[in-house]
């Protein structure tokens, strides 16, 4: 009587394990289908089922981002080409305005007419904008110039970069073109620039010659390395002494009109690699 009131307490004391039952009830008069799950299975559907949710939900996030992202890609596109566009408008009206400016400067060479102080060609900007400091060094107002593909497959020597002697001023007469104050192909690259415009070093280097010369006028002549000189034309005045030590960008003379010159004020800047004269604009960053 004992073993049998233990053995059915013992039962008791056992938890009955819960299913869940999905009734499926068709439209039609056929029979209604059960499935039964047990407690497990159901935990594991409620996991599938939340995981299929929160899958669904980052899809629809990812795609309504890259939508967002595919959007703003087209619409900076179509901006790009409307500017694009407006830089070659610009371009073109600089290419007009080049052309006004040469004739303008042969007609008053050729004729004799003094530059006005205002002249547009004066104001062109050739190189960074810079900030005079005591000693005669400056500081760049815009940065570093850096090197394009063009420049850096020059030669060794050009990794040196020049900088644009003259920051204001408008390039007249290239390397090559006509005759030169020597007579012969020109050998070097005329800048018009105004009377005093301060005149800078291209690249650092040691002054080997700073006086008259019968061609150049006051001619200044810097040596950069075993190869490469820097030559500065018809200056007004100098500013430095032969064996003076030089930085770039630091003011070596003023822009002037001496010695043989038919034109009007104007830098003669002309590059010698090993003695003779090659194209500085190998030498210079683009404009």
């Amino acid at each position: 009587m004992f073993f049998r009131l233990a053995t059915r307490i013992e039962r008791e004391r056992v938890p009955r394990r819960r299913n869940w039952t999905i009734v499926f009830i068709p439209d039609d008069e056929s029979e209604p289908r059960q499935v039964r799950l047990s407690r497990s299975a159901m935990r594991l559907l409620m996991v599938l089922v939340i995981t299929v949710i929160v899958t669904a939900g980052i899809g629809v996030a990812t795609y309504w981002k890259v939508a967002s992202t595919a959007l703003e890609t087209s619409r900076v596109n179509e901006e790009n080409a409307t500017l694009r566009g407006q830089i070659e408008q610009v371009w073109e009206l600089e290419r007009l305005m080049a052309d006004m400016l040469e004739t303008d400067y042969k007609i008053r060479t050729q004729m004799g007419i003094e530059f006005p102080q205002d002249w547009p060609g004066y104001n062109y900007q050739l190189g960074p904008g810079t900030v005079s400091e005591p000693g005669g060094m400056v500081r760049t107002t815009s940065g570093e110039s850096t090197m394009t593909g063009r420049e850096q497959n020059v030669s060794e020597e050009s990794a040196i970069l020049f900088a644009w002697p003259v920051v204001l001023g408008w390039p007249t007469v290239e390397f090559g073109q006509g005759e030169g104050t020597a007579g012969g192909p020109h050998t070097g690259l005329d800048i018009a620039a105004r009377t005093n415009t301060p005149i800078r070093a291209a690249a650092d280097g040691r002054v080997t010659f700073a006086g008259m010369d019968d061609q150049y006028g006051f001619l200044c002549e810097i040596g950069h390395n075993n190869r490469l000189t820097t030559r500065y034309g018809h200056c007004v005045r100098l500013v430095v002494r032969e064996e003076q030590l030089v930085k770039k960008g630091e003011i070596i003379a003023y822009v002037g009109s001496t010695g043989r010159v038919t034109t009007g004020p104007h830098l003669h800047f002309e590059v010698q690699k090993n003695g003779q004269p090659v194209d500085p604009r190998s030498y210079l960053p683009k404009i």
